[in-house]
């Protein structure tokens, strides 16, 4: 079984099935949902769901299913709670590259848990020692 840490929108985008949800990205979603991977949910991506929800960028119910991937506890989708290793793997993503807190803390979730990050954000992409799948 794979691990991978998951970024906001690829999560949105399996969830509202987008299609500019990459091919690679799709599969590991669907092999998740079938027991076959595990997906780590950074908490501060449970945070941006909500942010977006409370903008009226997506329905209430986005976070709802978010939550049902969660609860009850499962291996296929957890929670990766922001601790002190994310907080210590942080300074492994410069400010000067990925600028914006919470891009960072994703990143900085997959450096901690030593998985690949599902993200189309480019400037992750530029993270040394990081995997990124598109």
């Amino acid at each position: 079984m794979s691990e991978f840490v998951t970024d906001t929108h690829p999560l949105i985008w399996y969830l509202t099935k987008d299609k500019r949800l990459s091919a690679a990205c799709l599969e590991i979603f669907q092999k998740t949902d079938t027991g076959e991977h595990t997906v780590w949910i950074p908490a501060i991506v449970l945070i941006e769901v909500q942010y977006l929800v409370e903008r009226s960028r997506f329905p209430q119910e986005l976070l709802a299913q978010v939550y049902s991937l969660l609860l009850p506890p499962t291996i296929n989708y957890r929670l990766f709670p922001l601790d002190l290793s994310v907080i210590r793997a942080i300074v492994q993503v410069s400010a000067a590259v990925v600028p914006e807190m919470p891009d960072r803390l994703i990143a900085a979730t997959a450096v901690a848990a030593n998985a690949p990050l599902l993200s189309r954000d480019h400037k992750i992409t530029a993270v040394p020692n990081l995997t990124v799948i598109w």
